[in-house]
């Protein structure tokens, strides 16, 4: 009969063999996010099994789930366009998105809300495209205002319309955590084109942006 550190051991290197092997396929390192928790459960001082063991797959589970494959859904070079109609008088097209991100200065969880405004030029683009291209640059460690930079170049480059806007609202736990209110949303936009530069467009854009937002959640 195996002795509880050995069944300890033994599950261990199971695990380890089998987030191996899964790396190959998702190109994240499993037992790199294993070991690192492993590590925080030790610097608490925490002594169970369930703690240095079964939880540090859990955790790399669900880093994973959280922070890479929401990523791997958008595909940078496969982004398909649809011809604006002739004569279209379709202007300003927003859509409110979600997202699971983590601060890069504490490495702590954070949930994001944004609208994304454009505003087409020829082409137009898949509401469901929009959503992966903005959680291709959510789901990681970054920043917001990061995110916001990085998601607006993509787009104009990818989509070539003739403004496009995310107004970013989020709940950032390395804040709450640390006293910090509630009811405490950073806001950050980035503006490009027609939603910068005219002052109607924009207000619109704002408008739908805190249509539904009474406590920023």
């Amino acid at each position: 009969m195996l002795e509880s550190s050995d069944f300890c051991s033994e599950y261990t290197t199971q695990l380890v063999l089998e987030l191996l092997m899964e790396h190959s396929r998702t190109g994240v390192d499993r037992s790199k996010l294993l070991a690192a928790q492993k590590l925080i459960a030790e610097a608490f001082g925490e002594d169970s099994p369930e703690a240095l063991e079964r939880s540090a797959d859990r955790f790399a589970r669900w880093q994973e789930a959280a922070l890479s494959t929401p990523r791997e859904a958008y595909d940078p070079d496969d982004v398909r366009l649809y011809e604006r109609a002739p004569g279209s008088h379709v202007g300003l097209i927003t859509i409110k998105v979600t997202a699971y991100s983590s601060c890069e200065h504490h490495y702590a969880p954070s949930w994001l809300k944004a609208t994304i405004g454009y505003v087409p030029d020829r082409s137009i683009i898949g509401y469901s495209k929009m959503v992966k291209m903005f959680r291709h640059f959510a789901c990681r460690y970054t920043m917001d205002e990061r995110l916001c930079d990085e998601f607006v170049e993509e787009f104009r480059t990818k989509v070539a319309p003739k403004g496009v806007g995310v107004l970013l609202r989020g709940k950032h736990f390395c804040v709450l955590s640390r006293g910090g209110s509630e009811t405490d949303f950073p806001t950050v936009t980035a503006l490009w084109g027609v939603l910068r530069n005219d002052e109607s467009v924009r207000r619109e854009f704002y408008q739908h942006g805190f249509a539904s937002w009474s406590d920023g959640a």
